[in-house]
């Protein structure tokens, strides 16, 4: 009789996949000055992510792409998705959901930081999108220059509005630098990511006003900075793997005592820790199990994930998200044996094991230097080689070849949104063809397909959803803890 007293039995993938090479791509990465770095408060790391972002990253990217100034405007009613504490922008840098924030290219190895403009002074409840803490910008140390905070409040009687001190004194300090290529945040070429909350840019009034303050002179040298912001969030910084391996050990621990709880018919998806996918029986048990409510019963092969994307809603885990806007995410699956079972049925072990067998054709073939596109051209090859068919649809194909496994992949940007390079077919060219840099965060989103013979469960196929954070080196993949790799088998005493 089951009991609360259930235990994890790990059935090692070796056990029945004979894939030994797995043992090099699970491997935690070693990051150099971690120690150092995991002394730090999540605030105290955050900043540090921010200096070392503008230390770094700024100047290549700002120099690859030939801009001496880069200004990113920012207000309520129009938080660009780039720099927003809400979303998928880089609260880590900025420290701000107001302000106009300049980088100026005036040589050497530092890129002069500025916080200008009509930024508010603190938290203020009527201001209608959360902020980071009050002076994260005076106190981070990443500014070399920074105007007064203005207070929220209604402005004095007379013929003057808003508008009239949005951008007032901009001018000066523009021409005092004297920028042949300014870059400002508005969309030109580069279409949004469809399914991720993000915006144009800034609005057209603000382009108005902030052209007239400039003068023709400068108004004429503007251009979008589009590309910028999609390099420069996808090139994280070491201190910032710290981060995102933090958040990934907290996962290990959710996954142990979730694993450790589960109950063949009491345990219920709310009863789990986690939070994005809410995931029970991927497996359609008899044909119409659903995630839902449904309890686990003996024979669910199911899921638990942890961690969120910053493109969604973290509903159910906002308010216990305490790691800014640095996201993650990691899958695993469990199976509960039915009497008489020592192991998961032939189908199961199958489907795993090719799962398996993707995951080292990625992990083996996605380096950096290359454009997404190449690297989708290679693993295609690979895993026809390995007999994978890649579907480019994110369904079960019943018209491919019904004796071989499916895959659709969609290698998206993960830790601040689903920024470009993104491998697989989904997404616009502009994504594809951007090279991948060093650390470049990103999904392992697979969705593998499959084919089943009839069986008492009715189905034509088996899924397997994987969805966990890697990063890019020039040897291949690397994980700052390690990926799925085994089935949780829960049996009793």
């Amino acid at each position: 009789m089951y009991n609360r007293n259930f235990f994890c039995v790990i059935l090692s993938v070796s056990l029945f996949l004979g894939l030994g090479s797995l043992a090099a791509a699970q491997a935690v990465f070693e990051i150099p000055n971690e120690q150092e770095m995991k002394k730090l408060s999540i605030e105290e790391l955050t900043n540090q992510i921010r200096r070392d972002k503008y230390d770094f990253i700024l100047p290549q990217v700002m120099r690859e792409h030939n801009i001496d100034m880069w200004i990113h405007v920012m207000r309520e009613g129009n938080v660009h998705s780039f720099g927003n504490y809400v979303n998928s922008g880089f609260y880590a840098d900025l420290g701000s959901n107001s302000g106009v924030f300049i980088f100026m290219d005036r040589g050497g190895d530092r890129i002069e930081r500025a916080a200008l403009g009509r930024r508010w002074s603190s938290n203020d409840s009527s201001y209608p999108l959360p902020n980071p803490d009050p002076d994260t910008v005076e106190e981070c140390g990443a500014y070399d220059i920074i105007s007064e905070p203005i207070p929220r409040r209604e402005t004095p009687g007379g013929p003057k509005t808003e508008y009239d001190y949005r951008f007032q004194g901009l001018r000066e300090f523009v021409a005092e630098r004297d920028p042949k290529h300014i870059a400002l945040n508005y969309k030109h070429k580069l279409g949004p990511i469809i399914r991720t909350p993000t915006n144009d840019g800034i609005s057209h009034t603000d382009y108005l006003l902030l052209t007239e303050e400039l003068g023709e002179k400068y108004a004429e040298r503007l251009v979008s900075s589009e590309l910028l912001i999609f390099d420069y969030l996808s090139r994280p910084v070491e201190s910032e793997l710290v981060m995102y391996k933090r958040i990934r050990e907290e996962f290990e621990e959710a996954f142990k005592k979730d694993f450790a709880k589960i109950v063949p018919g009491v345990t219920k998806p709310s009863d789990l820790s986690t939070g994005y996918e809410g995931g029970l029986s991927i497996r359609i048990r008899n044909g119409k199990g659903t995630r839902g409510e449904n309890v686990v019963q003996r024979g669910d092969f199911f899921m638990i994930d942890h961690g969120a994307e910053g493109d969604y809603d973290l509903q159910g885990v906002r308010h216990r998200w305490k790691f800014g806007n640095f996201y993650e995410m990691k899958v695993e699956y469990g199976y509960v044996l039915r009497e008489g079972e020592t192991e998961p049925p032939p189908e199961l072990r199958k489907l795993w094991s090719e799962g398996m067998k993707i995951r080292k054709v990625l992990d083996e073939n996605i380096k950096v230097g290359r454009t997404a596109a190449e690297t989708f051209e290679i693993i295609k090859r690979r895993l026809d080689e390995v007999g994978i068919i890649v579907n480019r649809e994110q369904r079960f194909d019943k018209d491919l070849d019904p004796e071989k496994t499916q895959v659709s992949l969609d290698l998206h940007g993960l830790g601040k949104g689903s920024y470009p390079p993104r491998i697989g077919s989904l997404g616009p060219d502009y994504q594809h063809e951007m090279k991948l840099q060093m650390y470049h965060h990103f999904a392992m989103e697979t969705f593998i397909y499959m084919p089943l013979p009839a069986t008492e469960d009715k189905e034509d196929h088996l899924r397997l959803w994987f969805h966990d954070g890697a990063h890019a080196t020039e040897n291949g993949l690397v994980y700052l803890t390690p990926p799925p790799s085994e089935i949780h088998i829960i049996g009793i005493e």
